[in-house]
């Protein structure tokens, strides 16, 4: 089992070396549709969802913390804007590499959201698919206690009620936002944006059955052929390699089936 740490961490190494942003979210792809399977077009849809998400930032901003920050890409674009921006992530890994690109006057609290310890106050509190990490009923005390004015989420929740109070449904979210704790804060947009997350999983599904599983098999029965006593040597690490590419990936179904994308700004009542 991989971890999430692991994968966090691998996931930014490749997007920072095959296009340079850094992204940790999925890409956003306006008119719903991929017509180029390839990691260039991934990219582009990347950029594509941090300007939807830019986009969605209420008029009068001015201080955001962004949440989650992961590598720093999308507090760095939003500095670009001209936004003052803190970030908070738990990530030593994530943070190095942000505080590589962000400027050093930019503030990064190494801890959970939840475990946040400070007096400052943000217009906007922003989460990048940061929320469904958290222990929501205490992140929502913790959004009435930063947000100054509104709140952004472009975030996934599961379909299914959860039995614990991290990576909540939407109707469970829906719920907490209506307890006394945090009840000031009313949706200003509460959008089902699924379809248009959807073909990110349609070119990482094409890239790994048609190009990384071929490979993979191919390579490792060559490596079996030129080399059998590392091979046997190697056997049960080689088997489980296979074994994870045994099965095609179907995230284009299964996702949509699981999950519903959603795009939710709060504001203050």
């Amino acid at each position: 089992m991989i971890s999430k740490n692991f994968r966090l961490d691998l996931e930014a190494l490749l997007s920072q070396i095959l296009d340079g942003g850094g992204f940790l979210h999925y890409g956003y792809w306006p008119d719903g549709t991929a017509d180029e399977v390839s990691l260039r077009s991934l990219g582009e849809a990347q950029q594509a969802y941090f300007d939807r998400l830019a986009s969605a930032i209420p008029e009068g901003t001015t201080s955001i913390l962004d949440v989650g920050s992961g590598t720093g890409s999308n507090a760095l674009k939003l500095l670009q804007k001209h936004y003052s921006v803190d970030c908070v992530c738990p990530s030593p890994r994530l943070n190095e590499i942000a505080r590589r690109k962000l400027p050093q006057s930019t503030r990064i609290f190494e801890c959970a959201f939840e475990e946040l310890a400070t007096d400052n106050v943000y217009d906007l509190l922003l989460f990048s698919e940061s929320f469904h990490y958290l222990d929501a009923g205490m992140a929502l005390r913790q959004i009435a206690a930063r947000a100054r004015k509104h709140v952004l989420i472009f975030d996934y929740f599961p379909r299914k009620d959860s039995a614990t109070a991290r990576a909540v449904s939407h109707r469970q979210f829906t719920r907490l936002l209506s307890d006394s704790s945090s009840s000031s804060f009313r949706f200003v947009t509460d959008r089902d944006v699924t379809e248009f997350i959807l073909p990110t999983f349609k070119v990482l599904d094409a890239i790994r059955n048609d190009h990384v599983k071929p490979f993979v098999i191919r390579s490792v029965a060559e490596f079996r052929k030129e080399h059998r006593v590392y091979s046997f040597l190697l056997s049960y690490p080689l088997r489980r390699l296979l074994a994870g590419f045994e099965r095609s990936s179907n995230r284009y179904t299964t996702f949509p089936e699981a999950f519903e994308y959603r795009l939710i700004v709060l504001a203050r009542s």
